[in-house]
């Protein structure tokens, strides 16, 4: 009797460390699915450090407690949910490495050639961060900050945006240990392009940029701190309108590809090329530059672009690359439930032959 009670509390203290171990790294895990502001789904120093302690757990677990832990038992049954815990495993591993290897190439740093200027980051991702949002604290006021947000993302980034990049140097095309999801989708589909974050800190954090993309980061960062704006396509470039005075409505033209501010709406540019030589005559540019966007914001093909649908299904993608490994792990929390109780029952005819 003794020895029964002693073997069901080993097998309880078993399960329960292994039980234990895995609720702490799915948990430490899911903190950023429960609550995240940002959309930006990132684990912190304390979040890696509580996985580790989980996974070692169940490892230490599983070779010194005996009878059988949760890692042992999965031996002795052949489960379709054992096939489906080993690919959660494998994509939460995936995720784990991603955590370790940022989307920004220290490369970028050298500097790269755009518009007849030599560019590289003036600043790390997490600085650009810190500085994107309104200053509600001094109330900053809409004109300097849609001036101060649309210089501070073409400080942050730079343009660099080719379409052959055979090493994928600069992450153009999402890696598998960014988001499997993206990779796999863009795999299946045959469509090996470059891709477009729409949400700010994933393509801050990459920092190679193009005028679409630049537009996106500021137009993404715009809307959240309460600035309406638009995405407009023009003949060979994309650049934002904002609203920046509610009671006179008035709106500018932001090329953060550029660095640029026009302070006047696209209606008043198309008739007036004049406004766009001296914005970007005060920026610097050759007349070889300023003369060719002129030609580009003329009144032909000029369109908003809506890019809410896509974005919608990035935010879920990145939420979906955490969560579909997480619920792949629970068949198996049910099997060593039941298991811990009714092991014959997961006996295969194989195995029990031999009994």
């Amino acid at each position: 009797m003794a020895s029964n009670k002693t073997n069901r509390i080993k097998d309880f203290s078993a399960f329960s460390l292994d039980f234990l171990g895995i609720a702490l790294a799915l948990g430490a895990i899911s903190l950023d699915l429960i609550q995240n502001n940002s959309g930006l789904y990132e684990i912190g120093v304390l979040q890696k450090a509580i996985i580790f302690i989980g996974l070692l757990m169940t490892g230490i677990n599983s070779f010194v407690v005996r009878p059988p832990s949760l890692w042992k038992a999965i031996r002795t049954t052949r489960l379709p949910s054992f096939a489906t815990f080993v690919l959660s495993l494998i994509f939460l591993l995936i995720n784990l490495i991603g955590l370790a290897f940022p989307l920004r190439n220290p490369a970028v740093y050298e500097g790269i050639e755009y518009g007849g200027k030599i560019r590289a980051p003036q600043y790390s991702a997490e600085e650009v961060y810190s500085q994107m949002d309104r200053n509600d604290s001094i109330d900053e006021q809409y004109p300097e900050y849609v001036k101060r947000l649309t210089s501070l993302i073409f400080e942050g980034t730079v343009h660099y945006w080719e379409e052959n990049e055979a090493n994928n140097a600069f992450n153009l095309r999402i890696p598998i240990h960014e988001n499997y999801l993206i990779y796999f989708s863009t795999l299946l589909s045959g469509e090996q392009e470059n891709y477009e974050f729409c949400r700010a800190e994933r393509a801050i954090e990459r920092s190679v940029s193009v005028c679409s993309q630049s537009s996106k980061i500021l137009a993404d960062i715009l809307k959240r701190n309460r600035v309406p704006a638009q995405i407009v396509g023009l003949e060979g470039h994309v650049v934002v309108r904002a609203r920046v005075d509610k009671e006179t409505d008035k709106w500018w033209i932001l090329d953060a590809d550029y660095g640029v501010v026009i302070e006047h709406d696209i209606n008043e540019i198309e008739a007036n090329p004049e406004f766009v030589q001296e914005a970007y005559a005060a920026q610097g540019y050759s007349q070889g530059v300023i003369a060719a966007l002129a030609d580009i914001y003329g009144p032909e093909g000029n369109i908003v672009i809506d890019e809410n649908p896509q974005c919608a299904g990035e935010d879920y993608l990145y939420l979906l690359k955490w969560l579909l490994p997480s619920l792949g792990i629970l068949p198996f929390v049910f099997f060593v439930l039941i298991y811990s109780v009714q092991p014959t029952r997961f006996q295969t005819r194989r195995h029990t032959q031999y009994l």
